[in-house]
């Protein structure tokens, strides 16, 4: 991700990763980015659904961009490893 905002103490734009179950309800929070968390390139995050084995969820990813400049939080090549 990479920013534009020059502040080193607010987050002005958010990436959230939800787990939501068949409903629509979000079970868990497995992350929340900010512009707080610039970085040159691209950085590999991994999460562990063990606790969802053999359930239907939905992954679910939420941008929010606030007022000030632009943050862009780029998600690429997603994958699911199950054992």
């Amino acid at each position: 991700m990479d920013t534009a905002e020059t502040t080193t103490t607010t987050a002005y734009d958010t990436l959230k990763a939800q787990v939501l179950n068949s409903s629509g309800t979000v079970l868990t929070t497995l992350a929340t980015y900010s512009n707080l968390n610039a970085a040159a390139g691209y950085t590999q995050r991994s999460f562990n659904l063990g606790a969802y084995a053999g359930k239907t969820v939905t992954i679910k990813f939420t941008g929010t961009e606030g007022s000030q400049r632009q943050t862009s939080f780029v998600i690429d090549d997603t994958a699911l490893n199950v054992s």
